[in-house]
């Protein structure tokens, strides 16, 4: 399997939008939106690219199977640097296969170049998903409570 990873922007958006609209045939459980409004992601990333989250694409034959989303953030205190990844998903049938390995590998270059001390995720909880997150060198797993609060 080779996988190739890219950072979504303006010229692969169509291909984060037919990924998003697989993903969300597939298990709309799992997805954060009941519809995939096309133009308005466009809309979004061409207006305020640089307010939004990133994401990293994985690409498998000119398709895209995984995502990353990720931000930056620094402590004014201490300008301690962390990324916070809130989101990984990858299609069911590329499972188990690397495809988010290589997308943390892409996350962590990307990090270290922007000088990013640590990053971090809330993590899902599933038997797969701890499996993962077992494999990572070097890091540590905890439980934490999370304070959620809708506003709109």
């Amino acid at each position: 399997m080779a996988i190739e990873i890219k950072k979504l922007t303006e010229e692969n958006i169509r291909d984060y939008i037919e990924y998003l609209k697989i993903a969300r045939s597939l298990e709309p459980s799992l997805m954060m939106t009941d519809t995939v409004d096309d133009e308005a992601i466009i809309d979004r990333l061409v207006k305020d690219n640089d307010g939004l989250c990133k994401s990293l694409l994985a690409y498998e034959n000119d398709k895209v199977i995984g995502r990353l989303e990720y931000h930056f953030y620094t402590c004014l205190q201490d300008n301690y640097r962390m990324c916070y990844v809130d989101w990984v998903y990858i299609l069911p049938s590329f499972r188990h296969k690397g495809v988010a390995k290589s997308l943390f590998r892409e996350l962590e270059t990307i990090c270290l170049e922007s000088n990013i001390n640590q990053y971090f995720l809330i993590q899902a909880d599933n038997d797969s998903a701890a499996q993962f997150y077992k494999s990572f060198d070097g890091a540590s797993s905890q439980l934490c409570s999370v304070l959620r609060k809708t506003l709109t």
